[in-house]
């Protein structure tokens, strides 16, 4: 299939290139050649602005930061929605609003296009090795029709339902993981301060109710001290924000992802150079 891939990041990188081994004719778009050169070293295409790539493109594909960028992406003058050719499928990967998603898909359908939301949760290793979980929302037709395409990036694939329901979807997982990655960071460090064996704490937790691949994972790399950049913390806040606004439309009070927002913010304050979600371990070093 013919692919506009647009955001070329930490994630949309490993993505593409993915597209490409799996036999894809790929059109690569940054404003920054240099993010694309990986790519065009794999036989990609080039363009430097939205319009370019998705000329002629059957699908598009956007993973970008966050939903201002989504926004820009799709509804500006010169963006996806004014440029695509008929009838391409159209698939924002990014984790964004529902009530976006639910947008591009309604003015998508308008202009004889088609549009699913695929958030996705696995982290950079999980985009690099093409085993992503994708939670992806739309009509059943162009979700079957999007399949190929999300295989070559994903392991497990899975249709929540009309537009907008991936990205809820996508919220419950951020829901649970960042208030997991925190309560297994504050007991390990809680078992520091009590005087505990550390490395003993975290393998005897592992053996019982509180194991969690945040505790086996970003829990005991924060507390042997390892912060190699991963997911950044302005992008947890956001992640979280979006969960709460959606909460909050939906008239429930997530008081505990609340708390766990102010904690990451307080990260962002006090250092801003944090890059990874281990990161929050700082506030109790």
């Amino acid at each position: 299939m013919n692919i506009a891939f647009v955001g070329l990041g930490m994630m949309g990188l490993p993505q593409a290139a993915n597209l490409i081994a799996a036999g894809h004719t790929l059109t690569a778009c940054s404003r920054r050649k240099a993010q694309a050169e990986p790519l065009v070293g794999k036989g990609a295409r080039y363009a430097a602005t939205i319009a370019e790539a998705v000329q002629g493109a059957q699908a598009v594909i956007t993973m970008v930061s966050a939903p201002s960028d989504v926004e820009e992406v799709y509804f500006s003058a010169a963006g996806v929605l004014a440029k695509a050719a008929p009838g391409a499928l159209l698939i924002d990967m990014t984790t964004s609003s529902p009530r976006l998603a639910e947008r591009i898909h309604s003015a998508a359908t308008a202009k004889g296009l088609r549009a699913l939301d695929a958030a996705v949760t696995g982290g950079v290793k999980g985009a690099r090795g093409g085993r992503l979980t994708i939670l992806a929302g739309g009509e059943a037709a162009d979700f079957e029709a999007a399949k190929p395409l999300l295989e070559a990036m994903g392991k497990t694939i899975v249709h929540f339902g009309a537009a907008g329901q991936g990205q809820r979807a996508k919220l419950v997982n951020q829901i649970i993981v960042t208030q997991n990655v925190l309560a297994a960071i504050e007991g390990l460090f809680f078992s520091r301060k009590a005087g505990l064996d550390g490395e003993t704490v975290l393998a005897t937790m592992q053996t019982g109710t509180a194991d969690s691949k945040a505790l086996r994972i970003q829990a005991a790399m924060a507390f042997r001290g390892d912060f190699t950049p991963g997911f950044f913390p302005k992008h947890v806040v956001k992640d979280i924000t979006l969960a709460i606004e959606e909460s909050d439309a939906l008239g429930m009070d997530l008081r505990g992802l609340k708390n766990v927002r102010d904690r990451w913010l307080e990260v962002l304050y006090k250092y801003p150079e944090a890059q990874s979600v281990q990161d929050i371990a700082r506030l109790y070093m």
